[in-house]
This record gives C-alpha cells, sequence and structure tokens, in this order.
C-alpha cells in the first residue's frame, strides 16, 4: 500500500518528535513550536546556521539534525540516520546556496511542513506515558 505525502513526513516527525522529547524535553519542544516563524521571519539557512551556532544547545543540534534528515530524505532520496544530517551541514548549507530559487523554495516549504508535524507530535509524545 502507498502512504500518502502527508503520511511520510508523519512517520518521520512522529520518530524525530519522539527522540528529541525523550532526550531533551521541553527544550526540544520550545525549539520545534518556535521554528517556523524564525523560518519565517529570517529564512531558511539563517535559521539552520543559528541553530549550527547553538554548539552548547544538544536540543538544537537534534532539531537541526532532523531538519536535514528529513529535507534530505524527501528531497534528494537520501535516507540519512540520527545525527548524519548534522556532519552534513557545510555540504547542506552549500547546496542551498548554489542552487536554483526552486531549490531553495522547495527546502523551506519541505521544513515547514516537517515543523507543522513535529509541532503536534512534541505535545501527543510528551504526555505517551503519562
Amino acid at each position: 500500500m502507498t502512504q500518502t505525502l502527508d503520511q511520510q513526513r508523519a512517520t518521520l516527525a512522529w520518530q524525530y518528535a519522539t527522540a528529541g522529547m525523550a532526550q531533551h524535553g521541553k527544550e526540544y519542544k520550545g525549539l520545534a513550536k518556535g521554528a517556523p516563524a524564525l523560518i519565517m521571519n529570517s529564512g531558511l539557512m539563517p535559521t539552520l546556521a543559528f541553530y549550527k551556532g547553538k554548539d552548547k544547545s544538544p536540543a538544537a543540534q537534534q532539531l537541526l539534525d532532523h531538519l536535514i534528515c528529513g529535507m534530505s530524505s524527501r528531497l534528494l532520496g537520501q535516507k540519512l540516520s540520527g545525527g548524519q544530517g548534522i556532519r552534513l551541514f557545510p555540504e547542506f548549507m552549500e547546496k542551498l546556496q548554489t542552487g536554483s530559487s526552486h531549490d531553495y523554495l522547495r527546502c523551506t516549504d519541505e521544513a515547514l511542513e516537517q515543523l507543522k508535524w513535529i509541532r503536534q507530535f512534541v505535545d501527543a509524545v510528551e504526555t505517551q506515558g503519562a
């Protein structure tokens, strides 16, 4: 049976939200909830760079990893495991810088779509064990 695009995104987002909440709780939740506004106000690349710069925040690093892994999975067909996204940060940023405006917008849209699901799931995951 074929999954819809929303089902595929939801599957990834559930995995990301579960891992993020298990490891970082409220900090991950807060970052995930605020990320769409940050992208809309500042843009995708500045937002990714902001999270990369927060190297003392494991939750920010994990959200960055989740976003890069998710965009790579959906748009580039690369199945990255946890931690690979953050290691590919320089290469991913270079692709965003040198790619077409259409590709940049697709990445931005994909990040926002992923975050739509993650934002909802962090609330569900948090109360799952309660």
